[in-house]
């Protein structure tokens, strides 16, 4: 016979109740006087019934929740395995810099807080575990913390040049030339002489197999670095080591 469920209202039969979970034929939590289905007050002591404790409700959870865990995870994961550093921020490192990439991160992993750090430490800590990943040459862990570390950077609200640029560069490594070239249009659309926009142009276009369009990039490149170094931008000096090895690899890829 169909009823009412007394906790949520919703058509029900049975003991228990499809939408909620609450049993249909329950117990007064006051007085323990058995409940008739249906019943909204308890006839023994008078509680109202929608006071009674009921199952949790079994709705779809948001995605973002469960999202920030993974990368929290991912996150503790990397730090336990990184060694400790001298500083208190890991500078990220372009791809190019093939030798001495900078590790993940600061302190002792037992010390590391993770509730204190922000979306955009938490991303790039991930981006420079990719790139030690990188210069060891050990491709299985590039390809297991580049995910997370893209999935990171989505959740950072506020986005620059050197986080499309860090985000090119993940799409990359994981062999994504479309979204590489997406991340480096954005860049180039603010700025069309932004060294990491045309870096990072030409390194997707390499991927694509377009050596002459990705040869013109680095002429580009080349051409602004120069006037572009002179500018002192906050991104330019976190790579600043970083930014040699990139004109050196755009002059071996012109033959410069």
């Amino acid at each position: 016979m169909s009823q009412t469920c007394p906790s949520c209202e919703a058509p029900a039969s049975g003991r228990f109740c499809p939408q909620c979970g609450v049993a249909i034929d329950a117990q007064c939590r006051e007085c323990q006087n058995p409940l008739p289905a249906g019943a909204r007050f308890c006839n023994q002591c008078g509680l109202a019934v929608s006071a009674q404790p009921a199952a949790p409700a079994r709705a779809k959870q948001p995605a973002l929740p469960w999202a920030i865990a993974a990368v929290t995870v991912a996150l503790l994961a990397a730090t336990t395995i990184l060694p400790r550093l001298t500083g208190d921020e890991a500078t990220p490192v372009p791809l190019a810099q093939q030798q001495g990439a900078a590790p993940g991160g600061a302190g002792d992993p037992s010390q590391v807080d993770l509730a204190s750090m922000t979306p955009r430490q938490a991303a790039d800590r991930l981006f420079n575990r990719v790139m030690q990943g990188l210069s060891a040459g050990n491709n299985a862990e590039v390809q297991q913390f580049a995910p997370m570390a893209i999935q990171a950077y989505g959740m950072v609200p506020e986005r620059d040049s050197d986080l499309h640029y860090h985000l090119g560069e993940l799409y990359r490594v994981t062999g994504d030339a479309v979204s590489a070239r997406a991340q480096a249009d954005t860049i180039l659309a603010a700025d069309p002489q932004h060294l990491f926009g045309l870096y990072g142009a030409a390194r997707a276009e390499e991927l694509r197999g377009n050596a002459g369009a990705a040869q013109g990039l680095y002429q580009r490149f080349l051409d602004a670095y120069p006037t572009q170094v002179a500018r002192n931008l906050p991104e330019y000096q976190e790579h600043s080591q970083g930014l040699p090895s990139m004109r050196a690899a755009a002059q071996q890829a012109v033959g410069g």
